[in-house]
């Protein structure tokens, strides 16, 4: 059986240029293509412009044996063409048209596919990230500014099922940053207007609705069967629902984003966690407390009932737009998040973001040497 799939690999059916690569042709000997999503270059020497021709004609229609006879090769020539095939697949310039996924699929997400097979290497891992975003259970704690984007920005990648916590009603004052609600939505309760949306999206989407504030006893009925915790809720503030939500998490096991929102002026970007592979919230937690220590005997405290500063609907929109895409490296179990040991702020004014790197602590109560959860 190991030796079938690697044949197969070896003699693609129909290959065929990806849809995101570009390519120019410096000269008879030379050309170079361009992977537009990964921002990467590959220069190939090539012995004629026969050869030249021959790469910029695969378009996934032909088989290796039509490829061969239309350019008359010899045995030879075809061992080397499939040689060529074999870097130019390893390259990501290329990939089989032939194959069943792709053809399932593609017409619905083939930008989505077409980005994601440009961070993979190899047939197998574009199977296993694509069926693992289609198979994926994500769960979406609050559906405010930050949570509404993420959730359609998943559905709209793929993502087929979600728990949605929040026991939020749709008000007028969410209408200029929240998507999705209008104004004959106001009364009604957001997750009741989100699931509705999301079928419009794709009516195989499964929802489970939570109609709840998460509270100390936090999420672990839910953590336990998710694929992902996303955290986007900030009652009673996002600090006190990152731990609740992260000390469940990391009882199972289960990865976590820390989706961010509106903080003063600035966008936080939170950070992504990997249980017992990076930072977890308890690490964050500890490190930012020594960075933010100040005397405070002098400082007296200013109470403010109801304090509301501003937001702004766009700056919401990339903070979840970050989440999500967070989110799809997770699911797919085959490309890495970026946002590992570390959080980052978006300035509106300047629009710079800057990172502050957090690593893990090996005295860190929850999953350092001794902590409760190793």
């Amino acid at each position: 059986m190991k030796i079938a799939k690697h044949v197969e690999r070896l003699y693609m059916k129909k290959p065929k240029v990806r849809s995101s690569v570009s390519s120019v042709v410096h000269d008879i000997n030379t050309i170079e293509f361009f992977l537009t999503n990964t921002r990467r270059q590959v220069i190939m020497k090539v012995p004629n412009q026969n050869v030249i021709n021959l790469i910029l004609s695969l378009d996934g229609t032909r088989g290796i044996d039509e490829i061969c006879q239309e350019y008359e090769l010899d045995i030879l020539a075809k061992k080397n063409m499939i040689n060529m095939l074999k870097f130019l697949e390893r390259k990501n310039v290329i990939i089989d048209a032939d194959k069943e996924w792709y053809k399932e699929d593609y017409q619905r997400f083939r930008r989505v596919l077409n980005f994601i097979e440009d961070y993979v290497s190899v047939y197998d891992e574009k199977i296993h990230a694509w069926n693992n975003i289609r198979s994926s259970h994500v769960v979406i704690v609050g559906l405010g500014a930050v949570g509404t984007w993420v959730t359609y920005q998943l559905a709209q990648s793929g993502v087929k099922k979600f728990t949605l916590i929040d026991a939020d009603i749709v008000e007028i004052t969410n209408l200029h940053r929240q998507i999705g609600f209008t104004l004959d939505d106001v009364g009604e309760n957001k997750i009741d207007i989100v699931q509705r949306n999301l079928h419009e999206i794709d009516s195989e989407i499964s929802v489970e609705k939570v109609y709840k504030y998460i509270n100390e006893s936090g999420i672990e009925e839910f953590a336990k069967e998710a694929s992902l915790v996303i955290n986007c809720a900030d009652k009673p503030t996002v600090d006190q629902t990152t731990l609740w939500i992260g000390e469940s998490c990391m009882k199972y096991g289960v990865p976590h984003i820390i989706a961010g929102g509106y903080n003063l002026h600035l966008s936080l970007i939170g950070q992504t966690i990997l249980p017992f592979q990076s930072a977890c919230v308890k690490c964050f937690e500890t490190k930012l407390n020594e960075i933010n220590k100040i005397d405070i005997s002098n400082i007296r405290k200013l109470h403010i009932e109801n304090r509301k500063i501003g937001s702004f609907g766009p700056l919401c929109a990339i903070s979840a737009s970050i989440a999500a895409m967070e989110a799809i490296k997770v699911l797919s179990k085959v490309i890495l998040p970026a946002n590992i040991n570390r959080r980052g702020e978006f300035d509106i004014y300047s629009m710079n973001i800057s990172y502050m790197d957090i690593s893990h602590d090996d005295n860190c109560e929850w999953c350092g040497v001794n902590g409760k959860f190793c």
